[in-house]
């Protein structure tokens, strides 16, 4: 478990609730590793001797951020596969997106973080990971004939191409309207190129052009 105890009296868990949001807020804003834990109580409104009652470190907070939206993401994606796993890609691709979209509204900048940063415990499922876990599945139900290993790195390619919405700097796309376009595009492209299995022969070359008679 991320906590050093768990809160059981609603005054304890209003506690944990208000250090796990200060945390976020701080973990877009400044970054996770900038980010301190007499910081996050300051912005808490709370004593760190407080915050050390339920979080070891800066780490057990992030794997009980990580644990969170983990769990809403993967609930998220399931709902996402549930649906139809044989839609047109841009149907799925949409669906991701907006579950992304939806999700960064609540603390914006805080699901970029937590997709670029894993936790520190083993039993926490990241954010990250619960994507990959995802996209496995969606793979593996769409495309049944896909070695695992090629899904998972399908589904890891997925991810990347996904995390160019947070990689375009504000200033140059502030509200990332022109990022959205371009990353369904990427997305699009590749899961149907995915679905679409190659007729060429593995490692076949080009053959040279027949010389004119």
């Amino acid at each position: 478990m991320p906590t050093v105890r768990v809160p059981q009296q609603e005054r304890s868990r209003a506690l944990v609730a208000r250090v796990l949001q200060a945390a976020g807020e701080l973990f877009a804003a400044e970054g996770y590793e900038q980010t301190t834990t007499n910081g996050i109580a300051a912005a808490a409104g709370v004593s760190v001797g407080s915050l050390y009652q339920f979080f070891g470190d800066k780490h057990a907070i992030l794997d009980a951020l990580q644990a969170e939206w983990g769990e809403r993401l993967a609930g998220a994606l399931r709902a996402s596969l549930d649906a139809g796993h044989d839609r047109p890609a841009h149907e799925i691709v949409d669906d991701v997106l907006a579950v992304q979209s939806r999700l960064d509204r609540e603390q914006p900048g805080l699901l970029a973080v937590l997709l670029t940063t894993h936790a520190r415990s083993r039993q926490i499922m990241s954010t990250r990971d619960a994507v990959q876990q995802g996209l496995e599945q969606l793979l593996a139900r769409r495309l049944p004939g896909m070695p695992r290993p090629q899904r998972r790195t399908a589904a890891a390619m997925l991810i990347h191409l996904s995390l160019g919405l947070y990689m375009v700097p504000r200033s140059i796309d502030p509200d990332r309207s022109a990022s959205v376009p371009e990353v369904r595009r990427a997305l699009v492209s590749y899961l149907q190129a995915l679905d679409e299995p190659s007729t060429a022969a593995p490692n076949a070359q080009t053959a040279p052009p027949v010389p004119a008679a």
